[in-house]
């Protein structure tokens, strides 16, 4: 399985970057390793959910793992599934 770690400002300015790196592993399985995330802004998450919802639609393995505290409660201040914050799918 491909990792990526996340950076530590998820924000306005690091979404495209994050995009652009998530679409370079698609149909790939994915871990994103989330302990070192210290903000996390809408566009950001946005991206990850959506990229949850490909990775799920495609039947393969997506993962966001170790999520420091602040990720873990800026993701549910949104009101995000934190399931969405665990392993889906089978690891290859």
């Amino acid at each position: 399985m491909n990792s990526f770690m996340l950076p530590a400002s998820l924000d306005t300015r690091a979404a495209p970057a994050l995009h652009e790196a998530l679409m370079g592993f698609d149909g790939q399985p994915l871990t994103l390793d989330g302990s070192q995330v210290e903000s996390l802004g809408g566009q950001c998450l946005q991206i990850l959910l959506a990229a949850h919802e490909v990775w799920a639609k495609h039947e393969t393995p997506f993962a966001i793992e170790n999520p420091s505290d602040a990720f873990a409660a800026q993701w549910s201040a949104f009101g995000a599934p934190l399931h969405q914050l665990s392993p889906q799918g089978d690891p290859q």
